[in-house]
């Protein structure tokens, strides 16, 4: 009862921030993103009578407290739907920096949904797999598809899950991620969202639109309008922050380095090098742009001092079971 899946993080394009169900991570409003290919987590999970308890080792560490509970919480779900009760050994490794807005929960749970449920013996389609990962992290239901990916809001469980706009080969952008701080946030994303929704006197006013961007980035990808896209990303990134900057207590993201890529691309676009910056819960961003515009914007972007990493991205694809175990 031992599987191995290996699963690529997601870059939203217009976000979600809130949730209509804390419990079954039900969104306020539906969203869109871009599968990556080179962000991903490898998770090999293991039932086994031996164990009498979860063991979780995330890059190495073994974890306890709330990151194991959280796990155990989600191997729980799947146990329940195998009809097992065997507890598991999990063992995950990120190729990416964790918890500093990079998504690396979306990575993490699309591989350990996709290796549990395949440890436990489950055959499911990726609607239903959509359905079980959105339950351990929101934005993880995007990353069981490869391309361009919308999760559908709803109130109910069963009609809460992502559907793929396109796949990885249909649209060629690049998602250059700008590494600025590993430093991880005070307050965790969720809480924040909870915190927006009864505070922010913006919050509503963002939903109000958010439909109408999601049309545009939805009907931009069919018709392989990349302009429309990272205009509409960009804008959509902006409210969202508003919407954290104006909860009480505020919750202000950036750094004076974000804001100064911030400015950068606003600079190389007047100059012609068309690109648009997402930002999602952390002083780290994402760049857009087509294929063509990349090696130069990648060599800007290391010129600006205090840039701690680059990492460059295709549309990746979906996520898979792989014979190279981890243990």
């Amino acid at each position: 009862m031992k599987s191995t899946a290996i699963a690529n993080s997601n870059t939203a394009m217009i976000k979600y921030w809130g949730k209509y169900d804390e419990k079954l991570i039900l969104p306020m409003n539906s969203n869109i993103s871009m599968t990556v290919d080179s962000q991903n987590t490898t998770t090999t999970v293991e039932f086994s009578k031996e164990l009498k308890e979860d063991a979780v080792l995330i890059n190495g560490k073994e974890q306890d407290g709330k990151p194991r509970e959280r796990v155990s919480r989600h191997l729980d779900l799947i146990r329940n739907i195998a009809k097992i009760d065997l507890k598991a050994k999990v063992m995950s490794e990120n190729n990416f920096p964790t918890a500093v807005g990079l998504a690396s929960s979306a990575s993490g749970f699309a591989a350990l949904t996709l290796a549990a449920c395949s440890a436990a013996g489950l055959e499911l389609d990726k609607k239903q797999l959509s359905i079980i990962s959105r339950q351990g992290s929101g934005s993880s239901c995007r990353s069981i598809y490869g391309g361009y990916v919308e999760w559908m809001k709803s109130e109910k469980s069963e009609d809460s899950y992502a559907v793929q706009i396109a796949d990885e080969n249909h649209l060629d952008i690049r998602d250059i991620a700008v590494v600025i701080s590993t430093r991880k946030r005070k307050i965790p994303t969720r809480e924040g969202m909870r915190l927006s929704m009864s505070t922010s006197p913006l919050y509503n006013a963002r939903l109000k639109v958010v439909d109408e961007s999601l049309k545009k980035v939805r009907e931009a990808i069919k018709n392989k309008d990349f302009t429309t896209i990272g205009k509409t990303a960009e804008a959509d990134c902006l409210m969202m922050h508003a919407v954290a900057m104006t909860t009480d207590p505020a919750l202000i993201y950036w750094e004076p380095k974000t804001l100064e890529v911030m400015e950068k691309v606003y600079q190389w676009r007047d100059e012609g090098l068309e690109c648009y910056f997402t930002i999602d819960t952390g002083a780290n961003m994402h760049i857009f742009c087509l294929p063509g515009s990349a090696d130069e914007i990648v060599k800007r972007v290391k010129e600006i001092p205090g840039i701690m990493d680059v990492f460059v991205s295709k549309p990746g694809g979906e996520a898979k079971l792989i014979n190279n175990h981890l243990f």
